[in-house]
């Protein structure tokens, strides 16, 4: 078996698209979880404690989300192709995915500074806060929400997919392209 390399190739993705990719993964399922339990038992002290931990998360996000997009646009050459129909539906639904991850932490961002407040996640200023603006705060706020339920349903999409369609139906090595070793 030979070495993963750092960089994707035509049959793989590299160890650095894949740490981006499940780690990215992992945080927005804790992200999406925390909002989830919220909804189910409301501001219990366990999910309040869990929801403490949304703001520099989903702010440590949108860096790794934007890592993540350049590295993907860098390695764009030698990624796995999408090809035909299917593959053309499959970039567009991972175009959506990178936009979605973008576009909801910078919204939270946005929230957070029409309300007013300064942002110090994980105790680093980043901002202070502009001048409070609560029906426009809101207004983010609302898409916020219905873009994350947006985002939770194409990621349950995605994996789906990819464990119905590529792994059971077509076995056609896409899953082992971002999860197993790369095989000689």
């Amino acid at each position: 078996m030979a070495s993963l390399p750092w960089k994707d190739t035509p049959t793989h993705y590299g160890r650095t698209s894949r740490w981006l990719h499940w780690g990215i993964g992992a945080l927005l399922i804790w992200q999406l979880g925390g909002m989830a339990a919220k909804e189910l038992w409301g501001h219990a002290p366990w999910v309040q404690a869990w929801l403490s931990t949304h703001r520099p998360l989903g702010t440590l996000l949108l860096g790794l989300i934007a890592l993540r997009a350049l590295w993907a646009l860098i390695n764009l050459p030698r990624r796995p192709a999408h090809a035909g129909k299917l593959g053309r539906i499959a970039a567009f639904s991972h175009l959506l995915l990178y936009l979605l991850m973008l576009g909801i932490p910078a919204l939270g961002l946005y929230m957070t500074w029409l309300s007013g407040q300064p942002f110090t996640p994980l105790g680093i200023p980043l901002f202070d806060g502009g001048s409070a603006n609560s029906e426009r705060m809101m207004f983010a706020h609302r898409w916020h929400s219905w873009l994350g339920w947006t985002l939770l349903t194409l990621i349950v999409v995605h994996a789906g997919i990819a464990l119905l369609w590529h792994g059971l139906i077509r076995r056609d090595g896409t899953i082992r392209r971002m999860t197993g070793p790369r095989r000689r």
